[in-house]
């Protein structure tokens, strides 16, 4: 295809996009939301600066002091929120996330590691 050729096709799609005639999805234009939780322990007690991130964005936040968080510009549909903490096993929390709306995530409960002893 020549260099003329390309720029058509290419200014023809964008054509089409920005009239509303094309999938948004064909040139990686994606919807996106927000989720929203606590992080505790299996005590209920909240866990700050646990780690939270999701499936659908490249973001990671620390939980505040009280054990909320919001991870925002996640992407639209079933998504897995994961948090973790020195001293805690990881957890997770399935959501769907909407275009423009904020989802609860609801308190992700984290349970103390137990080491186990190794048999020698």
């Amino acid at each position: 295809m020549t260099f003329a050729r390309r720029t058509i096709v290419v200014a023809g799609f964008a054509l089409l996009a920005l009239s509303g005639c094309a999938d948004p999805s064909l040139i990686g234009v994606q919807d996106y939301g927000t989720v929203y939780g606590n992080a505790v322990s299996s005590t209920g007690q909240p866990l700050s600066s646990a780690l939270i991130s999701s499936t659908g964005t490249t973001t990671t936040v620390q939980s505040a002091p009280n054990g909320s968080f919001t991870l925002t510009n996640v992407a639209v549909g079933e998504q897995t929120v994961t948090a973790s903490a020195p001293g805690y096993a990881t957890a997770t929390a399935d959501v769907i996330v909407t275009k423009d709306q904020s989802v609860n995530a609801g308190n992700i409960v984290l349970t103390v590691e137990t080491n186990t002893p190794v048999n020698h």
